[in-house]
This record gives C-alpha cells, structure tokens and sequence, in this order.
C-alpha cells in the first residue's frame, strides 16, 4: 500500500527523542515517576513511567498505531488510544523532548524561542527585588571547601551542631529581655552604621546560605552546576544553582539538600548567640546581635517558609512526598475556580489522591496572599526609608508597578484560557450568567454605604483641671500631698521658702517705720516751719508706695505656702525629658543636652544647669530651687471624666463632633461606658506637650506615636448597658458621679469610634488616591 493510502495513525511520525536525556526513576507514595534531565536546555521534566516509556520509543520511524501496540504490550491492563498518545506527543514537543525530522521546523523553533525569551523578561520584571545576575562554575570554590565541610556533614559533626544550637536557645531564652532592650528603635535601622552593618551581615550569610546547599548537593553526588551574585532586595549576595538535586532518587537526600542553607544559618546565629553574650558592647557585640535577628528571623519567615519557592517550599514538597507542589496546587486551584465561575469540570483523571486534597487548594490560596502581603511590605520598607530624602515617588512607582504586574499575572492565564475554543465549548451558560450576576451584586453592595468603628488605644483623664504654679520662687521645704490624692479648697500642698523675702520685707518695714515718722515730723513743725507743709503731700505719696512694697513682699510670703485652689485630685505636673530619650522627665526649663528637633547653634543659649529633675513634687526635689512660673501640680475635678485619643490626620477628618463613642477601661473590660466626641484638635499631637503630664505614676502608661497624630475627646457619659436611649444619656453627668469607677488619670482604655457612612469603594479609591499622590 502506498504511502498516500496509509491511514495517519499508520505512518510514520518522524519524531524521536532528545539524543542525551538523563532520566533517573523516583519512587512515591502512590506511583512511580521518571526525572528527566535535558543537559542542552538545562531543563528537568517529570514524566510518570508510561509516559517516559513511550518517549524512549520515539525512533523516527514509528507510527502511532505502533506505539499503541507498544503500550498494550508493555502495560496490559490500560487502555490507551491513539488521540491520546498524539497529545502526548505534542506536550513532548513543546517540552522539547523531541526533535521532528518534517520540513519547516525553523519558523516554529524561532517562535517558540521567542515567546521563551518574552516569559524570561516577564519573570525578570516580576521579581526585580530578586535579581540573579550570569553565574560561573563553581568546581575550583567547591574542590577548595569540600574537604573543610565533609566532617561537618558526618554524624559528629551532625551531632555536635545540634547541641550547638540547642545551648544557643537556651542562652537566648535565658537573656531575651536583655536582647529585646538593645534592639535599636525602628528610626536607628535605617542609620548608615546599622544600614551598612546589616547590608554586609545579609550578603555574608546569604552567601555561607547558598555555599551550605552547595556542599551537601555535592555530599550526595549532584554536581552545583553554577554559582553566581543576585541582588537580594538591593543586597549584594549569593545563589548558587542545585538543580541537580533534583535528579537524586531519595526524596530524603532532597529535602536534606534543601533544608543545608537553613541548618547553616541557624548553626551561624547559634555562634553569633555565644559572641553577643561573652562580647562587650561594642562593634562585635552589635554584628552579633545583627546576625542573630538577620538569620533567625528572615531564615523563618523567608527561608523555611514553604509559601514562598525557597528552601521550605523544597522541604515541604519532599516531606510530603508531593513533587510540584506550586503548579499542583495552583491546578487545583484553577479546577475549583473554573467549576465555580463557568461549570467547566476537569474530565482528566487525577494521577494521585494527593491531587484531590483540600490542603492543596488551601496553600494555594495562602501563597497567593503571602506573595502579595510580601511584596508590598518590601515596598513599604522602601517607602519609608526613601522618605527622608525625598525620595518616597520611588516607593510609590514601585507599589503602582507590582499592582499592575501582579494584575496582569492574574488576567494572562484567564486569557489563554477563554482563547481555547475546547474550553469555551465547555462553558455551561447558566453557570456563567450565575458567575457574572454574583459579581455585579457584589460590585453593587460595594457602592452601599455603611460606618466604620475604629478602635484604638486612648487614656482617661479628668475633663477638667485646675493647674498651679509657683507664684513667688523659692527653696521646696516640704511636700503636703501626692498625686492622687484628694484634697479640699484651701488645703496645703506644698511650702517653700525664700530667706530673700524674709530680708526684703523686713527692709521694707523699716523703711515704712521711718516713713511715718518722719511724715509724723512733717505734720508738727508745719506751724512752725511754713515749707514743712510742701513736702507733706510727697512723703504721703512715698508712705503708699512703702504700703504698697510691703504688701507685696507679704503676699510673696504667703504665696510661699502654695494651696489647693478647688476641690479635687492631685496629678502631677509636667516635668522635662531624660537625656538619651528613655522617656523619663529630667530637668527644668532648658535641658542640659540640644533638642534632637533643633539644630544645636539654635540651642547653645538656652543650655543652662538643672535645678530639678523629674516632677517638681518628686521626693528627691526637696530642697531645690523652683522658680516663679513652674507647674508644681495639678487639681482635677475627678467628677467628669473624657479619654483622649490619638488618630491620623486621616482618622480626625472623618470623626464628627457630637457621635457616639464606647469607651472600655482595661482594668474592667466587661463594662462598656458611652461617650461623646467634644473635640478634635486641629494641631498634631505633640507627646513631649500631652502625652506625660497627666497621667498618674501608678496608671497604666500608654505609649503615643508622635507627629502625625491628632487628639480626639470623647466624654464620658455614663455606663453603657444597651438599654439606654438618649433622654437617659441627658442626666448623665450625675449619673457618672455616682457609678464611675476608681480610675486613675492616665488609665488606658480603648475607645471605639463611629466615623460617617462611606461605601466599599470609596474606601478604595481613597487608598488608591493616598497611594498614587506624587510630591
């Protein structure tokens, strides 16, 4: 028969197999796989062993119905036909498995070189925060640390790491406040010393990280086929290309590849713990604590984390014996979404049971969020740090271009999807009305409006307090009272004294004993001597102002003895900030050490010795000089109560005066009191101004962001019970005085606050507008 007669399942295909292939058989929990190795195209298939039998029996010369008959013959109880083995065929070719002696291959390898070159540039826009640049062979670096790393890879040396790291822990648990306590501040990261002491301790360990996966790849026979530099978010540091890993048959050697680079990070932070506790403070003692947190916390969250294509995602995939777990679970994925949304149900049968789990669709899931939490938490760390200088447009380019990237990740396989006319034929149309009338509704209740309750952190002080100073200056005797106590109208509070008031009024007195003596003269030798008369008026004059000097030097005196002016509790005063901002109150009017805000030529005239440190009642003042014009305290009216608040410029906008707030002491969070927003500063929160000063030594100290913050009062009205309706809240002051609590001023409590009815969108559109406005 000719060969225009044959049948086209009975010609040849004049196809065969990459000459070269690698393959070595892995055996899982439900079947047996074949890793292929294409040394040309540096490329690794997976191929079940069916699969990889016909592929070696691509000679050129065969036909389909042979290869059926192939099949049948090796694998008697599967039935195959032969459409099936030619899409088989056809995923080889695309795979590159195979090479087609027919004409005109040319123009279809160009094409495919290209659309190969375009995914690579797509991947590399992608991932420009994980940049790989060319590497090189790596034999002459791993002859030379092989022989150092092989007894380390011996049981000993297994062993002896372990009790390593296992002391390490047991050091850093023992000294964690201490470690907690000389973390720098989040502004003293982004210093140049910390900047630069952080950029060389990443690249230095990610590159013993990369060297570790080196080593053990080499321990079990598969060759490091590369190694080269990368910008680890715009750290220098190393990869090094363990591929070959792959080909090992023991999926317990892999996952022992992929867990070397964490184990030596960890065993590198175990040292860094020993150096940080033996070493002073110092240049040592801070690296120590840099490598500590840098291979600790990014081998946790980055590294062993399996949502991520790094060491735990290898780990994972090999523990559990499920090979491809992204492209897995990502199919999973798919399938669930394409029964959903178009009813389309996946007709291929699942290889494995693995394939049908839930967990899969879960991780698929939870990559998708972590990927894009991840992202843009790196581009807000660059926003910040870019702030300073001017530079933030970079950081928001950045977040626009990672959107915009990820969105069109998202839409490319929808496209090629809905570009397969199979898969459009499969759509079930009543299923996809469903689909597309659920996302209209839901786009709707977007634009329904609804309020937004906002919690946040506030204190409790008295509405209102009564402050007094130091009228007359004087040396602080003794002190009456402490803060939180009560005290009457007309109680002492504290007494001071000034021997120079002493001497001025008896001076003062004398020189009025005089005066009236000698006006006394006056008045009697005026018939007798007629210009005594003249000077009368004048000494009358000088004995009013002489009145008037004593009076006033008394007064001074009394006003050394300082009482209460209402009835109240006492809160202590302002004070000043320690040195070195631990948040102490340090000294009186200039402090010692410039203000950090102001340039310290701007400050030289103020600096001036401390006469008291802390608040002026503090025990350790007495005997200090308080000058005239100090706060000495403060006496509350403790029968109406308001907690403030600090929001963002954001947040005071949209609270309105007069809405309804809830108010939760933390001492008694089961009781719930209503309030009411009175004001909303318009000036920022200063906490060097609002922050300290009323709040009383034993209550709960709160810690308030500076700057960007706005203070918002909300007064308290009474307790809320869910039964109250608003003629109840009218007698509410009375209310409050009879069942407030014990608080204490500066008792921290969280305030829920009701802000106006906005939409879903136009949430959004104001995140987008915050994100998108260039300065």
């Amino acid at each position: 028969m000719s060969a225009s007669q044959q049948s086209s399942t009975a010609r040849p295909l004049g196809v065969r197999h990459q000459v070269g292939l690698k393959a070595v058989r892995v055996s899982h929990r439900h079947a047996g796989w074949v890793n292929v190795h294409d040394p040309v195209a540096s490329k690794f298939h997976r191929l079940r062993e069916d699969e990889y039998f016909l592929l070696c029996q691509l000679d050129g010369q065969c036909s389909l119905n042979d290869l059926q008959e192939q099949y049948q013959s090796q694998y008697p109880n599967r039935r195959v036909t032969p459409v099936q083995i030619n899409a088989l065929l056809f995923r080889f070719h695309e795979s590159g498995l195979t090479l087609s002696h027919s004409p005109g291959q040319g123009t279809p390898l160009l094409l495919k070189a290209d659309k190969e070159r375009r995914k690579k540039w797509f991947a590399l826009s992608s991932q420009w925060l994980f940049i790989r640049l060319p590497g090189v062979d790596p034999k002459p670096v791993m002859r030379w640390i092989s022989p150092m790393v092989r007894p380390l890879l011996s049981l000993p040396g297994v062993l002896l790491g372990a009790m390593l790291v296992a002391s390490a822990c047991v050091v850093m648990l023992v000294n964690q406040d201490q470690f907690v306590r000389e973390l720098p501040a989040a502004s003293q990261w982004l210093t140049m010393q910390n900047a630069l002491i952080l950029a060389c301790v990443v690249g230095l360990t990610k590159i013993a990280h990369e060297l570790g996966h080196a080593a053990v790849s080499e321990r079990f026979g598969a060759r490091c086929r590369s190694i080269g530099p990368m910008l680890l978010v715009f750290t220098p540091a190393l990869y090094c290309d363990t591929s070959e890993s792959w080909m090992l048959a023991s999926r317990w050697k892999r996952a022992a590849v992929a867990l070397a680079g964490i184990a030596t990070e960890v065993v590198i932070a175990s040292i860094a713990a020993w150096v940080w506790v033996a070493s002073p403070p110092g240049l040592v003692h801070t690296t120590a604590s840099h490598v500590i947190i840098v291979c600790g916390i990014s081998t946790v969250f980055f590294n062993a984390n399996p949502l991520l294509r790094y060491d735990g995602y290898y780990l994972l995939s090999d523990l559990t014996d499920v090979p491809n777990l992204g492209q897995r679970a990502n199919r999973r994925l798919t399938s669930l979404l394409s029964w959903g949304c178009f009813g389309i149900r996946n007709d291929a049968p699942h290889s494995e049971p693995a394939d049908r789990s839930w967990w899969l669709l879960f991780y698929a899931v939870a990559s998708v969020v972590y990927r894009w939490v991840l992202m843009f938490s790196i581009i807000l760390f660059i926003w910040i740090a870019l702030r300073p200088h001017g530079l933030e447009i970079v950081g928001q380019i950045a977040a626009v271009l990672a959107l915009t990237n990820m969105i069109v990740a998202g839409a490319i396989p929808l496209t090629r999807f809905l570009k397969n006319p199979t898969n459009r034929r499969k759509i079930v149309v009543p299923r996809l009305v469903l689909s597309v009338v659920a996302v209209v509704l839901l786009s709707a209740f977007g634009f329904v409006p609804y309020r937004w309750q906002a919690i946040v952190s506030g204190r409790i002080v008295p509405a209102s307090e009564t402050r007094v100073f130091v009228a007359s200056s004087g040396r602080l005797e003794r002190v009456q009272v402490q803060p939180g106590q009560r005290v009457r109208q007309g109680d002492v509070l504290a007494v001071l004294s000034n021997p120079g008031y002493e001497l001025q009024r008896i001076d003062a007195e004398s020189r009025l004993d005089q005066q009236l003596i000698r006006i006394e003269t006056l008045r009697q030798s005026q018939s007798l001597v007629p210009e005594a008369a003249q000077h009368l008026a004048a000494s009358e004059e000088m004995l009013d102002e002489l009145r008037s000097e004593v009076a006033s030097v008394r007064r001074k005196q009394d006003a050394l003895t300082i009482k209460s002016p209402c009835d109240g509790v006492v809160v202590a005063a302002m004070g000043n900030r320690h040195r070195g901002g631990s948040g102490q109150l340090d000294a009186d009017g200039g402090a010692i050490d410039p203000d950090a805000d102001r340039l310290p030529t701007d400050v030289r005239a103020d600096v001036r010795l401390a006469s008291w440190s802390g608040h002026p009642t503090d025990p350790q003042n007495l005997g200090c000089v308080l000058e005239s014009g100090t706060e000495l305290l403060a006496v509350a009216d403790t029968s109406r109560w308001v907690a403030e608040v600090a929001v963002d410029s954001k947040s005071a906008s949209r609270v309105e005066l007069g809405s309804v707030a809830k108010v939760i002491w933390d001492a008694r969070p089961k009781v719930v009191w209503s309030g009411t927003v009175t004001e909303v500063s318009d000036e920022r929160f200063d906490p060097r101004l609002d922050a300290q000063r009323r709040d009383h030594p034993e209550g709960s100290q709160g810690r308030w962001t500076p700057q960007t913050r706005h203070l918002v009062r909300v007064a308290i009205d009474g307790q809320a019970d869910g039964s109250e309706t608003e003629s109840d809240v009218a007698g509410a002051t009375e209310q409050l005085a009879k069942r407030q609590p014990d608080w204490r001023v500066g008792s921290t409590a969280q305030v829920k606050l009701v802000t106006p009815a906005r939409s879903f969108w136009q949430r959004v559109a104001e995140g987008v507008a915050g994100l998108t406005r260039f300065r």
